[in-house]
């Protein structure tokens, strides 16, 4: 994959993580779901991101390359405690590639995001916000989805009350512009 991420970083783009449930690329644990689609919706987007992101970070590639790198559509809530956990077991079991910072430092470090889920709502995303800053999270409605809540989601998300105007502005543009680049 070297020649993509040189590729990439080249051109100014990011690398996404988008999960998927029933069919390629499988989430991890697929097989274990015994055919539910309940368990395998509740799972395959978290997990499928916490390995996506656990790969790309633990591999050195923000390291080798100035790579923007996102999750999409799997939630937020799980970060803080994942990203403890990486800190925690990079330097307890190892198996990284030798990397400059800690796990949690390439998180925090202005080159990470992650788009909400309508359904986490605003505690949550408070919560991560107050764990891991104001500079990862983006907006984003889901749409067509049903969780979307169209076509009030971003009016639902600009009403809540914990998330003061400047932080509204990097939720609502600014990351996901430092994400994507300009429109």
């Amino acid at each position: 994959m070297e020649p993509i991420w040189a590729a990439a970083a080249n051109r100014g783009l990011g690398a996404v993580h988008h999960s998927m449930t029933w069919a390629p690329p499988y989430f991890p644990g697929y097989k274990d779901m015994d055919n539910n689609r309940f368990l395998a919706r509740l799972c395959s987007h978290p997990w499928g991101a916490m390995k996506t992101m656990a790969s790309f970070i633990g591999a050195g590639i923000m390291d080798r390359y100035p790579i923007n790198f996102g999750v999409l559509e799997s939630g937020v809530g799980w970060l803080p405690f994942w990203v403890r956990r990486m800190d925690v077991n990079a330097a307890y079991v190892g198996f990284t590639a030798d990397l400059q910072h800690k796990m949690s430092q390439y998180v925090a470090n202005g080159r990470f995001f992650a788009s909400i889920e309508m359904t986490e709502e605003e505690d949550m995303v408070r919560m991560v916000m107050d764990f891991l800053g104001e500079d990862i999270l983006m907006y984003a409605s889901d749409y067509p989805h049903a969780e979307c809540q169209f076509p009030n989601s971003p009016s639902i998300v600009q009403a809540w009350p914990s998330i003061g105007q400047d932080t509204m502005r990097k939720f609502m543009w600014d990351n996901a512009v430092r994400f994507f680049g300009e429109p």
